[in-house]
């Protein structure tokens, strides 16, 4: 009897160990692969959250683009608003006639067409001429309507005919006026005037003064005495040497400041 429990023990023993063993195999193996599947999940993870980082900037970055383009598109026209009560153009002075009538544009043309048709339009003007000479209109007085022979006092019948001139030059403030004084060659020697030039020079500052005391602004008079020096004719009759003997006014507009 002992015998026989002796041999069946082993047995007993045997089959109690096969249970343990297929019992921790599993779990060797859940055991090395736990790690593995951690790592993996982990992975993954961390891959979705950057994804989701990138999609978030990328949106970002489209959001921003466009609102720059928005501005881009607006702004031109928010600028052109702001503006265009600073750029209105400024208005011009413009070439007022005496008499009433359209204002003519402020060209050295202009000028010499309208100061042509108030001397014209005007039989007290008779003998004045007028000319342009590049970009000047020059008005000329002849000695005989304005001095007696080597005197530089005005004569009283010339006055009328300034009047005329001075308005021309009030209306038109953006106007320079050098007025030169001119005779011809024969020389003159006096008490009063040593020569041609001053005698030319008084003629131009009488003048002046005239217009002067008819209203005209002396800031935009100038005047000159050239003496026999600047002829229009030769001195070799006395026709010429007639039309030497003159005072010029120079009419040139004031460049804007």
């Amino acid at each position: 009897m002992n015998n026989s429990s002796n041999i069946t023990q082993p047995a007993d023993n045997h089959s109690r160990q096969l249970p343990l063993k297929k019992a921790t195999r599993p779990l060797r193996s859940l055991a090395k692969s736990a790690p593995a599947d951690s790592g993996n999940e982990i992975w993954f993870l961390t891959l979705s959250d950057l994804l989701l980082l990138l999609l978030v900037f990328f949106v970002l970055l489209f959001g921003i683009a466009l609102k720059q383009q928005g501005n881009a598109v607006s702004t031109p026209a928010q600028q052109t608003e702001k503006t265009l009560p600073v750029i209105a153009p400024k208005e011009q002075p413009v070439i007022q006639q005496i008499s009433s009538g359209p204002a003519a544009s402020d060209t050295t043309a202009a000028l010499e067409s309208d100061l042509l048709r108030i001397i014209e339009g005007n039989s007290g003007l008779q003998g004045i001429t007028v000319a342009r000479r590049s970009q000047h209109v020059v008005l000329t007085l002849p000695e005989q309507i304005s001095f007696d022979s080597g005197q530089a006092q005005l004569k009283s019948s010339v006055r009328p005919k300034l009047e005329q001139v001075a308005v021309f030059i009030r209306n038109h403030p953006h106007l320079s006026v050098e007025i030169q004084g001119h005779t011809d060659n024969r020389p003159i020697a006096n008490r009063q005037y040593p020569s041609n030039w001053e005698l030319s020079a008084d003629r131009a500052t009488q003048v002046a003064k005239s217009l002067v005391s008819l209203g005209v602004n002396p800031a935009n008079i100038s005047t000159k005495g050239f003496g026999e020096y600047k002829p229009l004719y030769s001195n070799n009759t006395d026709s010429d040497r007639l039309k030497n003997r003159r005072v010029e006014l120079q009419f040139s507009l004031i460049p804007p400041a």
